[in-house]
C-alpha cells in the first residue's frame, strides 16, 4: 500500500552492472517502491527478482500485515513475487510454510543453475532474516536452547538458519565451480532492535536511532582470488561506498560514484586508494547527525520519538568514545560551530522526501489477495 519509490532518475547499482554485461539477480526484500511498472526490480537493472516488495512479512505464510490508520485495522495480503524482466510480477501463493530463508537460498541456487555461465553475474541475496516478526522452524531450537530470553532465543535460532542457508550457498557455489572467481559480500542496513532479542552491545542505541548501536554494522568480503583470509579493516566506510567499490571488482576504473568512494583496494590490501572522512548519519528536521573525522555532531532528537532534544546539540568523539557515553559539544564549541557550519552546508543538497502514507487503493483486499503492482500508475 506504500504509494511511492525511489525516483528513477538516480541509477541503481543493478543498472550499471547490466551495462557492464553483468546479470544481475534479486532474491529476498526489495522495499524500494512497487505501485508503478518503473519502481519495480526488472524495471531497475534487475534481470530477476523473487522476493517480497514491502518492509516485512511472515517467515512461514509471506503475508505483509499491515495497520492502516483509517480503516483502524490490520490489512493482510500476500508479498511473495516473481519477476522475469519488464516489470512483469507474478504472485507465488504455492509456498506458503516454507520458511523464507530456505526458500531464497533455494531459489538463489535455481537462478545460478539456470545461469549463462559466459557471463558474469550481480546476485544481490536480501534475506529476511533477522527481521522482526521473530519466528524460526522448531528444528534451531535445539542450538540456542540455552538462551533465556524467549525473543533472543527465537532470533538466535533465525541466525543460526540463515548461517546454515549461507554454508549451503557457498558448498553449492564450490561444488558449481564458481567458488574460487566470486566476491561474497555480507553485511547489514542497520543495527538491531533490543525489543525483537536484538543487542549491539556495547554500542549505544537501536535501529531506528541515529546511535552507532543503530547505525553501525559489522561486515565481511570473502573472495579466494583477491583477499587473503583473516584481514579487518578499521577505517571508515559508508553504505553509499558500495557503488564505487562493486563496480570496481568488475575492473572498471573509477574513484568515486555519487557520494560514494572506492574502496576496493582498502579492502584487498589494507592499503586505501582513497580515504573517506566523513559522512551523514541523516538530516532532516527532527534529528541529524553527521561524521567528520574523529568526531559525531548530534543535532535534535535520536530516534524517532518527538523529545526535548530537539533543540539540544551533541558532539562525541568516537575514535576515543566509540559507546557515546560523553557529550563533550560544551568543552569543545570551535568544532562545533565548525560541524554545525557543515551540516547547513550539506542542507542544500537535500531532495525532497518522496515518502507517502499508506494508500487503500493499493490494499490487497482490491487486488485478488496480494500487494500487487501498477495500482498508482499515472499518478503523480
Amino acid at each position: 500500500m506504500e504509494p511511492a519509490g525511489v525516483p528513477t532518475m538516480f541509477p541503481f547499482l543493478s543498472e550499471n552492472m547490466r551495462q557492464l554485461d553483468y546479470s544481475t539477480y534479486l532474491v529476498g526484500k526489495w522495499h524500494l517502491g512497487y505501485c508503478k511498472k518503473e519502481f519495480l526490480p526488472t524495471n531497475r537493472g534487475f534481470d530477476y527478482f523473487y522476493g517480497f516488495y514491502g518492509p516485512q512479512t511472515g517467515y512461514f505464510n509471506h503475508s505483509a500485515d499491515q495497520y492502516h490508520r483509517e480503516l483502524k485495522r490490520v490489512v493482510k495480503g500476500l508479498d511473495l513475487f516473481e519477476e522475469v524482466g519488464n516489470g512483469k510480477s507474478v504472485p507465488d501463493f504455492s509456498q506458503n510454510g516454507v520458511y523464507s530463508t530456505d526458500l531464497f537460498t533455494d531459489v538463489a541456487m535455481s537462478v545460478l543453475d539456470n545461469h549463462n555461465t559466459t557471463k558474469p553475474f550481480f546476485m544481490f541475496l536480501s534475506y529476511q532474516a533477522v527481521h522482526p516478526p521473530l519466528q524460526v522452524p522448531r528444528s534451531f531450537d535445539k542450538y540456542c536452547s540455552r538462551v533465556k530470553d524467549r525473543y533472543r532465543r527465537i532470533y538466535c535460532g533465525m541466525l543460526t538458519a540463515m548461517d546454515f542457508a549461507i554454508g549451503r550457498l557457498v558448498e553449492y557455489l564450490k561444488a558449481s565451480n564458481l567458488y574460487e572467481n566470486t566476491v561474497i559480500v555480507f553485511t547489514s542496513d542497520n543495527g538491531g532492535t533490543s525489543n525483537f532479542g536484538a543487542s549491539n552491545a556495547p554500542l549505544r542505541g537501536e535501529k531506528d536511532t541515529i546511535w552507532e548501536g543503530g547505525t553501525k554494522t559489522t561486515t565481511f568480503v570473502h573472495s579466494p582470488m583477491y583477499i587473503e583470509e583473516g584481514g579487518t579493516r578499521e577505517m571508515m566506510f559508508h553504505v553509499v561506498d558500495w557503488h564505487a567499490t562493486i563496480l570496481s571488482i568488475t575492473g572498471l576504473e573509477i574513484d568515486s560514484y555519487g557520494d560514494g568512494i572506492n574502496q576496493w583496494e582498502y579492502i584487498k590490501t589494507g592499503r586505501p586508494k582513497f580515504r573517506r572522512f566523513q559522512f551523514v548519519y541523516n538530516i532532516d528536521n527532527h534529528g541529524s547527525a553527521i561524521r567528520d573525522g574523529d568526531y559525531k555532531l548530534i543535532v535534535g532528537n535520536v530516534d524517532r520519538k518527538m523529545s526535548k532534544d530537539k533543540n539540544r546539540t551533541r558532539l562525541f568523539r568516537i575514535a576515543t568514545d566509540p559507546t557515546e557515553s560523553k557529550d563533550i559539544a560544551r568543552s569543545n564549541p570551535k568544532i562545533v560551530r565548525r560541524l554545525l557550519a557543515k551540516l547547513d552546508q550539506l542542507k542544500k543538497f537535500l531532495h525532497k522526501n518522496v515518502r507517502k502514507p499508506l494508500s487503500l487503493s493499493g490494499s490487497p483486499e482490491r487486488l485478488n489477495g496480494s500487494y500487487s503492482s501498477f495500482w498508482c500508475d499515472g499518478q503523480a
